[in-house]
């Protein structure tokens, strides 16, 4: 299989909610256009492209940052679970596991199969970073998530930047792109709207850990752009 990197960018929107990982719903603040990466093409929710196959099942596996806070996927989607902006007109969502606070080893221990998935979206690493875990002592995790699911495409995300262990986050991200590459896996950092350096731009997040509502909207569409382009991609070997 090829290795595939795409870096996915979003364009720059507002909200007036944001729901944080334990807290209370706060004012979203304005973000500071200066901070805002300009490299990469704006994600647009792009629609699935005619003569692919219709109903794209798409699951996804994660922590707050999936589940949108320090809540579970089970409770249902809100405007801060990034797969709402993803699904529809031919992405379906087909359900995977998400709680927040979680590491990848407690996401492999509990995620459960799921027929004829067609794209994994796989975004785990901040709570490993968190508790000191290093990638290598998860990697085993990251293939047990993906052998549960069997999907016929996996895409694993970056993980945020990461404003209380800038560098620890930095350090695993490293490793997780490499071993993105080396499996043939598509490696998508939907952040880019939100990286200022390792740490998050002004205004795209109120903890430094989860972005804002908008921000979430924007992870959303750059997610949705890849499974199109991950779909239309034949596969090599």
């Amino acid at each position: 299989m090829r290795a595939v990197t795409r870096i996915l960018v979003g364009g720059l929107l507002t909200a007036t909610i944001v729901v944080l990982a334990g807290c209370a719903t706060l004012p979203h603040s304005e973000p500071n256009a200066g901070g805002f990466s300009t490299v990469a093409p704006m994600a647009t929710g792009a629609p699935v492209p005619e003569g692919s196959t219709p109903g794209v099942r798409v699951a996804i596996v994660g922590d707050s940052l999936t589940a949108g806070g320090g809540r579970s996927l089970s409770e249902g989607l809100t405007p801060n679970t990034w797969i709402t902006y993803a699904k529809g007109n031919g992405v379906d969502y087909v359900g995977g596991w998400a709680v927040g606070g979680t590491t990848i080893q407690q996401m492999a221990a509990a995620v459960k199969p799921i027929a004829k998935v067609d794209v994994l979206v796989l975004m785990a690493g901040t709570n490993d970073v968190r508790h000191k875990i290093s990638f290598e002592d998860s990697r085993a995790s990251y293939e047990k998530v993906i052998a549960t699911l069997h999907p016929k495409h996996v895409i694993i995300g970056a993980i945020p930047p990461n404003n209380r262990h800038p560098r620890q986050a930095a350090l695993y991200e490293k490793h997780l792109h490499a071993y993105a590459l080396a499996a043939g896996y598509d490696f998508v950092d939907p952040w880019g709207f939100a990286r200022d350096g390792d740490v998050y731009a002004p205004g795209t997040s109120l903890d430094g850990t989860h972005p804002t509502t908008a921000g979430y909207r924007l992870v959303g569409l750059a997610y949705r752009d890849a499974i199109v382009r991950v779909m239309a991609t034949p596969k090599v070997g």
